[in-house]
């Protein structure tokens, strides 16, 4: 095969390549942009890559890097910049950011940043956190804490075995009888158990049943997640609202959230004002 031959085939197959039909699309429509809009790609032509800038470069460098750039990385640096300017403009001038789902979503983004940047700058007093404190006791008091037994009932049996094994217990307890558990992992006395560490051992919400169990008497057997229990409340001690002293950066970090929430509904609701929204909906057939 000659030479002349070879580069046919070559020429041939990279023809083919996808990527080449988009680079050459791409170029065309630059070049046909640029003929119909010679004034809005010859716009603003000048870069200037300043002090700041340059520092500001350097900077993003040595936060990944740990170290200052060499003179070759950072005209590296400044080089890549002034790449990404250019295409940045040359992309706007060609109006290609227009109803792209992407950018629309990026820039909502930071629109919304700018909007929770303003509770971050707002410094709240003792009095404005102990305010909080008090209208959100919920968010942060200590857990409720229980002392109890309990005795487990499997439920891995058939119904009316089941049903038998709970009457014999409620007759044995009633009677004063000394009763034992069916065979688990769990130890029978609880001392002092928060409502977190119950809910992790027996479920989500069985603290909130003990809560109405009356002190130092067998109660009806209660299901969990693991089975049925017969419960003896020992002692409950409701949780407290902390000094503020003692949670105060947790009380911070709810206040500026919250904060942030309210001046995020607020810019909301004045953008919505400032703009008349028509929604077409399709008639009904």
């Amino acid at each position: 095969m000659n030479i002349f031959a070879m580069y046919k085939k070559f020429f041939k197959s990279l023809i083919k390549e996808p990527l080449i039909h988009f680079l050459v699309i791409g170029v065309g429509l630059f070049g046909l942009y640029a003929l119909v809009n010679p004034d809005a790609i010859q716009s603003d032509k000048r870069i200037v890559v300043d002090q700041g800038r340059i520092d500001s470069l350097k900077g993003r460098f040595q936060r990944v890097w740990q170290r200052e750039p060499t003179e070759k990385e950072l005209q590296g640096l400044i080089d890549d910049f002034v790449m990404e300017e250019i295409y940045y403009r040359e992309a706007l001038a060609m109006g290609i950011d227009k109803n792209d789902p992407v950018i629309r979503r990026r820039l909502r983004q930071k629109m919304e940043i700018y909007t929770d940047n303003l509770a971050a700058t707002l410094t709240p007093s003792d009095e404005d956190l102990q305010r909080y404190l008090q209208q959100h006791p919920d968010m942060f008091k200590t857990d409720d804490r229980y002392s109890f037994q309990h005795i487990y009932i499997n439920p891995d049996r058939p119904a009316r075995k089941l049903k038998t094994s709970i009457q014999a217990v409620k007759t044995a307890l009633h009677a004063g009888k000394s009763v034992n558990s069916d065979q688990s992992l769990l130890p029978a006395q609880f001392n002092d158990a928060t409502t977190y560490s119950i809910d992790r051992t027996f479920g989500k919400g069985f603290a909130k049943q003990l809560d109405n169990l009356p002190l130092n008497t067998w109660s009806s057997p209660l299901r969990s997640g693991l089975g049925l229990h017969f419960i003896k409340l020992s002692n409950r001690k409701a949780g407290e609202l902390p000094a503020l002293q003692t949670v105060r950066g947790i009380v911070e970090r709810e206040w500026r959230n919250d904060k942030a929430q309210k001046i995020d509904k607020s810019v909301r609701k004045k953008l919505l004002a400032s703009y008349d929204i028509v929604i077409k909906l399709p008639e009904d057939k």
